[in-house]
């Protein structure tokens, strides 16, 4: 779900309403500034995001992180100052492709000057996955103000275009990233304890079950908390274990498999390739378009019409 707001003087005026994990707080330090900010964000089982564009302006800010905060800050500000749980402030002004990771029951505050410049922050407000007790390690990471990571930036990134619209729309591949945010965090702060290893994958029950259970829920949603519950697994495990097993991650091959149920869907020339991508659990007849292109080389018309 997407939600537009526009801040004019010190109020805040949203299109629809939406319980995310956490938010952004922001206000206007000129009452009579006129400059929108726009923000986007999705919801999903246990965490939220939000994408912040900001034209020039002066803005205070705060987050109170009832759920963990992760931010990629794309911005340059000509003042300002930020705090986390009121300690040392930073000043630095090019903070493009920087970080701020705030734990549960911290804060951040502080105030930016944007002049020059359309300028974004990306959040990821992280809860706790359902029957996930791994997940409880990131409340022994610190607080962090602007520091750096590829890997971390690099799944941020994969986030932020599904919240933009131009990436993957599928709960499987959103929770997966929200998952792989949760392990980066984990092993960027070194936590110093052991970790259970899963050791030669899946057992046959566990995969054949998982294979049974994405066959039956083809058309439905198919989340990695689905998947991990029926091979009994924690969800960390789950991802490890089955690529061990499979050779691909367990998103990569439900999107195999729907791709497959497609191509023998599209034989039977009653059925539109909209009523195709409902059945195979794609949302719409483009979503189906786009995968197919990508992991067949053709469209879902083209193939049809060279099957015959």
């Amino acid at each position: 779900m997407f939600i537009v707001l526009t801040v004019t003087g010190n109020r805040v005026l949203e299109s629809a309403a939406l319980e995310p994990f956490g938010r952004i707080e922001w206000h206007q330090r000129d009452p009579d500034a006129r400059h929108p900010l726009f923000v986007k964000r999705m919801s999903w089982l246990w965490f939220s995001a939000e994408l912040v564009r900001i034209c020039p302006t002066e803005l205070e800010y705060q987050v109170k992180a009832r759920a963990a905060y992760l931010a990629l800050h794309d911005f340059v500000r000509s003042d300002g100052e930020t705090t986390i749980n009121g300690g040392s402030r930073s000043t630095l002004a090019d903070v493009r492709g920087r970080l701020t990771f705030v734990p549960v029951g911290s804060s951040a505050q502080g105030w930016n000057r944007f002049t020059s410049r359309v300028s974004s922050v990306f959040a990821v407000h992280l809860g706790s996955p359902p029957l996930d007790h791994d997940a409880k390690d990131i409340a022994d990471v610190p607080p962090s103000l602007y520091f750096e990571s590829n890997s971390i930036k690099a799944t941020l990134q994969k986030l932020q275009s599904v919240v933009e619209g131009s990436g993957i729309n599928d709960h499987a591949y959103a929770e997966t990233l929200g998952l792989l945010l949760l392990w980066e965090l984990r092993h960027a702060a070194d936590l110093k304890h052991s970790r259970p290893k899963v050791r030669g994958g899946l057992t046959a029950l566990q995969l054949r079950r998982v294979k049974e259970f994405i066959d039956a829920q083809i058309s439905n949603d198919i989340t990695i908390s689905d998947l991990a519950a029926v091979a009994g697994l924690s969800q960390f495990h789950f991802i490890r274990a089955f690529k061990d097993s499979v050779g691909v991650s367990p998103y990569q091959f439900v999107l195999s498999e729907r791709i497959h149920r497609a191509k023998e869907l599209l034989s039977e020339r009653y059925l539109s390739i909209a009523d195709v991508a409902l059945a195979v659990g794609f949302s719409d007849a483009a979503q189906l378009n786009r995968v197919f292109r990508r992991l067949v080389g053709a469209t879902p018309t083209a193939f049809r019409r060279d099957a015959v």
